[in-house]
């Protein structure tokens, strides 16, 4: 039995329309969803600027969303930084010293204050790519930098606005006095011709995620910093390391958001929330810093460590304690800035 043949011959405009139709589909999806490119050549990368890449919020801004590309090549990035605002490359997990040079010629947004470069999936940058991305004039944003042996590539860092957050878990002490330098919050530019700053008059937020120890001179040369230190990764803390990070500088003339002026030599806030546990010796070295201290991890402290926090002289936090002797309890009514929970977790004997 024969099949008789099917005639799927198509009229000259039907069969344009088609072919037209089949190759407009992936450009029209490229323009309307960036986020979701692993991949960009440079005619998609124009055709992609021309039409608007998709846009991602965050609390540092909005971003010109390319989250998905896990590779960038010079070329394309020629194309990218020619966008009027920020741009979102969280994928990338490399960066070449070419592609950083070329990043670094994207220009600050007209409306100056928001980031203008996240690359919050680089673990690594090699040395000559960190040394590019050191002259680039926006904000970059490196929350998942792992190490940072970069000396200028750290000034850059320290002299950007915002609060300063990297996640590396191994800091020398040249590269954390550069870091301490940070007063990104002092004068918060977010809008032109508008200075905003922290109710508390920080002059920085500096979070370093993912360090788990430090060394007593590593923390001599973060006692620079002025501020808010947040340290939640850290462990552990030997009484030499506690010593140096109880001789932090302050909020020197520091000026409130309604530029009235902070108490001179405020000497900020120390956030230690990784350490479960404080030896007597630790304590009383942390009892020498006169700003906040906050120890919110710690879930029980034996009267004689108690003591010695007792003589702490600023704000102290110590919300997360489960357990709470009599005698635990006693020493630490002591200290005249104290935040226990609510209700108290008193428990009975030692």
């Amino acid at each position: 039995m024969r099949v008789p043949k099917m005639n799927l011959t198509l009229s000259p405009r039907l069969f344009f329309s088609t072919v037209f139709a089949a190759c407009a589909l992936p450009s029209l999806a490229l323009a309307q969803d960036s986020s979701k490119l692993t991949t960009l050549t440079v005619e998609q990368a124009r055709e992609v600027m021309a039409k608007k890449p998709g846009m991602v919020g965050s609390a540092d801004g909005r971003f010109a969303n390319f989250d998905a590309l896990t590779t960038l090549t010079p070329e394309v990035a020629e194309v990218l930084v020619n966008h009027d605002g920020a741009l979102s490359l969280n994928g990338l997990k490399e960066l070449s010293a070419e592609t950083a040079s070329v990043l670094a010629k994207h220009p600050a947004m007209k409306q100056f204050g928001y980031a203008d470069l996240r690359l919050n999936g680089l673990k690594t940058i090699s040395p000559h790519a960190a040394e590019a991305l050191a002259a680039h004039q926006g904000k970059v944003l490196l929350y998942s930098l792992e190490k940072l042996d970069s000396l200028p590539l750290a000034q850059k860092l320290a002299r950007q606005w915002g609060e300063l957050r990297l996640g590396i878990s191994e800091l020398s002490p040249p590269i954390a006095a550069e870091l301490a330098k940070h007063r990104g919050t002092d004068e918060d530019k977010t809008r032109p011709g508008v200075i905003l700053r922290r109710q508390d008059g920080a002059a920085s937020v500096l979070r370093i995620d993912n360090l788990a120890s430090l060394s007593p001179e590593t923390a001599e040369a973060l006692a620079a910093h002025e501020g808010v230190l947040v340290l939640n990764d850290l462990t552990s803390l030997p009484p030499a390391v506690a010593v140096s990070l109880a001789k932090r500088a302050g909020n020197t003339n520091a000026v409130r958001s309604n530029g009235s002026s902070v108490t001179a030599k405020r000497t900020g806030t120390l956030v230690l929330n990784g350490l479960e546990t404080l030896s007597t010796e630790s304590a009383a070295a942390l009892a020498a810093f006169t700003g906040e201290l906050v120890l919110k991890a710690i879930t029980e402290l034996p009267p004689d460590t108690a003591a010695a926090l007792a003589q702490h002289k600023g704000r102290l936090h110590l919300t997360g304690l489960t357990k709470l002797s009599p005698e635990t309890h006693t020493a630490l009514q002591r200290h005249a800035n104290l935040l226990l929970p609510r209700p108290l977790p008193l428990t009975a004997g030692k």
